[in-house]
Formats: structure tokens, sequence, C-alpha cells
């Protein structure tokens, strides 16, 4: 039986593959974007053919919010491979290692006691924006490879002290990584530092602390004393706090959509008071009396269905107000510090769309590895400690529909 549920998962895992080989030919965009972006870092890429340094120091003037350091990595692949092809063909194996980590995260957090966890990252080669990410070179899919690696460190020194050092060696350097590709990756250094505060004794946090800082120098000096930081630095809150929560609350939410069954099982238990009706009309009226944003190529899928259907913001209104309330109740209803590991983590999400244009890349497919490796509320380490042939069919069905409204999307 064992046997042939390996034999299962591989055939599952192998189709998906050649899935995304298949588009690769095809040259898949569904997402949306990847292309045009792939097109202009093509364009910059002679800036580093002679003189890496030179190209370092002068890289604002080509005015691209994209990381340095992401360049040079297209341009490394392209020389290597002498072929737009070969170097994309490369790029999409290196992508292969995030369901693959995921996969190694799940066995290592939770064991494969439970059959349909053997399946869960397979979502991942379903997801429009990793298949579009990893098909045209994209750095937010780049980076989410070190992400997940940081994140598999992280759970061994969850779940043992055997060579804690070395683990939170290379928690810290993969963190690094991603945050070189993508700087935003670097809030959740502030996620692990809290997790470990409780965890390491005093000098392996002032060793924590200390690699963190050694890593981060090079960036530190580039950005702030040498001052090459118009690159990014323009593009950072153009748009107000209220309206910038509103939208990317309502992007996080959708994606919790397959995991309804828990909010659900929450509510069920919980006594509603009258102030809760006073907490969401006033979020409501607060996201309603504040919001601003005309950007409609971007906003999430509640704000574009609200402005196509109804002409207006006002789904968004509501979507975002209940979304608001559900994770308030929701992740402050247990009183210890797994609560605030999950406020914290919600928190940052959040933060990861500070440059206030409101896309779902950022979310997707990260809120899957976050969902099932770093939350800690007892609700949600159940339901995947238990999650059965229903949970599954609900996840993957939402998944394969939004991949399919993708697609639809882009022949309108």
């Amino acid at each position: 039986m064992k046997y042939l549920l390996n034999k299962k998962t591989e055939t599952v895992y192998f189709c998906l593959y050649l899935s995304l080989i298949l588009g690769l030919f095809l040259n898949e965009d569904f997402a949306f974007g990847y292309i045009r972006d792939y097109l202009l870092h093509k364009k910059i890429l002679h800036i580093f053919e002679n003189d890496i340094l030179n190209a370092l120091l002068n890289y604002e003037k080509i005015a691209v919010p994209h990381s340095p350091l992401f360049i040079f990595y297209f341009f490394i692949i392209e020389k290597i491979s002498n072929s737009a092809f070969v170097a994309k063909l490369i790029h999409l194996h290196l992508c292969l290692l995030i369901p693959y980590v995921f996969y190694k995260c799940i066995k290592e957090k939770y064991g494969f006691n439970n059959k349909y966890l053997k399946f869960v990252p397979a979502i991942i080669f379903i997801s429009p924006y990793f298949r579009s990410g990893a098909i045209w070179i994209d750095d937010n899919i780049f980076a989410l490879i070190f992400f997940v690696l940081s994140i598999y460190y992280f759970i061994k020194i969850e779940k043992s002290e055997k060579n804690i050092l070395t683990n939170i060696f290379f928690n810290i350097l993969f963190l690094a990584a991603a945050s070189y590709f993508r700087p935003i990756y670097f809030i959740f250094a502030i996620f692990f530092l809290f997790n470990y505060l409780n965890k390491l004794n005093y000098y392996r946090l002032i060793y924590y602390i200390f690699l963190n800082l050694l890593l981060s120098f090079p960036a530190i000096y580039y950005v702030f004393v040498l001052e090459f930081n118009q690159w990014f630095k323009n593009h950072l809150f153009r748009t107000d706090f209220i309206t910038l929560i509103s939208l990317s609350i309502s992007v996080i939410f959708f994606y919790f959509i397959p995991f309804i069954k828990i909010f659900l099982k929450f509510f069920l238990e919980y006594k509603f008071k009258k102030i809760d009706i006073l907490v969401l009309c006033s979020i409501f009226l607060l996201i309603y009396i504040n919001f601003d944003y005309h950007l409609f190529y971007s906003g999430g899928i509640v704000y574009k269905v609200s402005n196509l259907i109804f002409d207006n913001s006002f789904l968004i209104f509501f979507f975002s107000s209940i979304s608001i309330f559900v994770f308030f109740r929701f992740f402050s209803k247990i009183k210890n510090r797994s609560n605030l590991n999950d406020i914290l983590l919600i928190f940052l999400l959040i933060f990861m769309e500070i440059d206030g244009v409101i896309y779902h890349e950022t979310y997707d497919p990260l809120i899957y590895l976050i969902f099932f490796l770093l939350f800690k509320n007892k609700y949600i380490n159940d339901y995947i400690k238990k999650i059965d042939k229903s949970d599954f069919i609900v996840l993957s069905s939402f998944v394969s529909i939004f991949y399919l409204l993708s697609i639809f999307k882009t022949f309108l």
C-alpha cells in the first residue's frame, strides 16, 4: 500500500512538472505581466557586460524597481547558457526547489501519517504566479526559493536542539539571500527574532543578531551610506495606510477561502457580543471614509470584481471589513504566544505591499507556505494534521478555479 501511494505521489508530481514544461514551450503567462517584466529586464542586462562594480554604482540610472542582484543573476544565467530559452529552462528547474522544499518542510514539521499532506505542495504547480514566474525569470519566485529554505531550517530549530547553531546560520543565510533578490523579505527577520527570543539562550541570540547584521551590512552600506536607494525609494507609500490595509487584507483573506472550515468551527464556538457589531461597523466606516484607490490594473480580485460589477468599491468595503473582523477575533481569542506569532505574520504580510500597489503575485504562492508552515493557531494546526479528502478537494478546486480564471482573464 505504501509503495502504491509513493508511486501515485510521484506520478502526480511528474505530471505537474510536465505541465510546467509544456507551459514553457507555449510561452505561458496567465498571471499577466511577467512577459513584460522579462523583456524589460532583458533590455538592461547589458549594464553588467563589462564592469559589475560600475553597474552597481550606476544602477539608479535605469530606474527599474527590482534588486540589482536579481538583474545580475538574470545576466549570469543568460551568459552561461548563451540562449534565452536555456536560461529560462535553468531558472524553471531552480524554481522546482519551492514545491520540493515545501514538501520537505511538511515532512519535517508534521510527518506523513496523513497521506493528503503529501499532495499539498502540488498546489504550487497550479498557481498562475508560480508558473509564470518560473517560466519568465521573475524575482519574486526566485526569492521565494531562498525564503522556503529559510523556513526549512527554522522548522528544524523548532523541532530539535541538535545542530542548532548550524540551523540558525542557514536560516539567516537563506533569508538574507531572499532579501537581496527581493528586499521586502527582510521583514521576516522580525518574525524569526520574535520566535527565537523565547527559544534561544543569550549567547545564541547574540549569534543570531550578529549574523543578521553581518549579512545585511553590504545592503545597508549600499542603500544608506552610498545612498543608492532611488531605484526603490520612489515606489514606496504610494497609497494611504487605510487603503493599503483594506486591499492587502482582502487579498490575504481571499486565499483563506479554501480554509473557511476553520473559521466556521471557531465562530460556532464563539459567543458574539453587542460590541462585535460596533467593531464591525466602525471598521466599515473607517474604510468607507478613507478609501482612495484608482489603479484598476491592480488592487486584487475583490477590488476588480467590485468595480467591474458595481462600478464602485463598495464590495471591497464590505469584504475588507469582514476580513479584518474575522482575523482580529480569530487570532486574538487564544491568549498565548502563538496568538502574537500569528498576528505578527498578518501584519508582516500586509507590510509586504508597502509600495501601495497591491498585486496577487506578492501573496501567491507565499501564503500557502506561511499557512502550512508558520501559523501556530490551534484551529489551523488541527486542520492541517487532520486534513482529509474533502478538505484537499476544496483546496485543490480553489487553486484550480483561480488558475482557470487567470486563463479566462488573459483572453478578455
